[in-house]
């Protein structure tokens, strides 16, 4: 993988293009299902693969976009899906893979989970308590990026 537009380094440095963003984001979200209890499948929810990143966190220059995609873990209809093992499980699976944590709100009404990987992706998983359930989501999210791995000429 390419390295990241560096933090106020004034250097243009090439990026991931969106394809390999998007591929990497999805490869992010299959490992994390694949760390959950089973007894679900995971359900294309909402997302891009060019939101602006008009207002980067990372001081570099801006035209860039990121790529963001969300699914849905729907339970079988076949039986109780153990939901409450599901962030633990990746708790325990991201801090084995070193990945940083940026919000740790296990203790919420709608617990979510935010971890960044080495490569500067996030991933998350959040749930909504609908009183006699949780419903969960994964997320994953590219850092800002060049479409095309680099600038576009002016």
């Amino acid at each position: 993988m390419l390295a990241a537009c560096g933090k106020g380094s004034g250097t243009v440095q090439p990026t991931e293009t969106t394809a390999q963003a998007v591929q990497r984001v999805e490869e992010l979200v299959e490992e994390a299902f694949a760390r959950i209890p089973a007894g679900a499948t995971l359900q294309f929810n909402d997302g891009t693969d060019r939101m602006p990143c008009d207002d980067p966190t990372d001081n570099g220059p801006k035209g860039r976009i990121f790529v963001e995609k969300r699914y849905k873990v729907v339970p079988s209809a076949a039986g109780a899906w153990p939901a409450d093992q599901a962030i633990p499980a990746l708790v325990a699976f991201w801090a084995e893979r070193g990945y940083r944590l940026h919000d740790d709100g296990r203790d919420r009404r709608d617990p979510k989970y935010v971890v960044e990987t080495p490569d500067g992706y996030m991933v998350i998983v959040k749930g909504w308590n609908r009183g006699d359930h949780y419903d969960y989501t994964l997320t994953g999210s590219s850092p800002c990026i060049w479409a095309n791995g680099t600038p576009d000429p002016q």
